[in-house]
């Protein structure tokens, strides 16, 4: 008997660490920490059965969210349980934060992934590390070419040369990520 316990507790125990596993996996993914980090999502798995919960604003993002989810490994099933607000109003600070965001991530000289954006009463405050002083200043103006933004804040610091080596794209890029995409 105490070995059917012993088992049975480390069968448990197994699919907790897979659960958890599963729950960071999604949380570390590249669309998550790009595109879902700013919604209100949230993650937790069962035995593999995952359920996502919350509400997003931008329609697309529902089913980004299960695609990650379901790509995971150890990922049985998705009950994506996630509803769509709606885009914020135009011109409100999560708006004008949403389109900072797009427009940091449509340009290629700019690091979008390592900047934070936070917007109060349309001031936008630009946190995170950029690569030179240039990639600083440029994130600055193109963040001052959203409307809506009455002002920029740019808190970011320029990264020292530390010999780290550049992450490649495969390292950025996570499964998951990619079958979402």
């Amino acid at each position: 008997m105490a070995a059917g316990v012993l088992l049975g507790g480390g069968t448990v125990a197994r699919a907790s660490e897979t659960d958890d596993r599963i729950e960071a996996a999604f949380k570390n993914s590249f669309v998550f920490r790009t595109h879902l980090k700013d919604e209100h999502i949230s993650i937790s798995s069962r035995e593999g059965a995952v359920t996502l919960e919350g509400t997003v604003v931008n329609d697309s993002h529902k089913p980004m969210a299960n695609d990650v989810a379901e790509g995971l490994p150890g990922v049985r099933s998705v009950d994506n349980r996630i509803r769509v607000s709606g885009a914020p109003p135009e011109n409100s600070d999560l708006w004008i934060a949403m389109n900072v965001k797009l427009a940091l991530l449509l340009h290629r000289n700019v690091e979008a992934s390592r900047t934070d954006v936070s917007v109060k009463d349309g001031v936008v405050t630009l946190r995170g590390e950029a690569a030179s002083e240039a990639q600083k200043e440029l994130s600055t103006e193109r963040a001052r070419d959203v409307v809506g933004v009455k002002d920029v804040q740019n808190e970011m610091t320029v990264e020292e040369d530390s010999g780290r080596a550049e992450q490649t794209l495969g390292e950025a890029i996570d499964d998951a990520s990619i079958t979402a995409q």
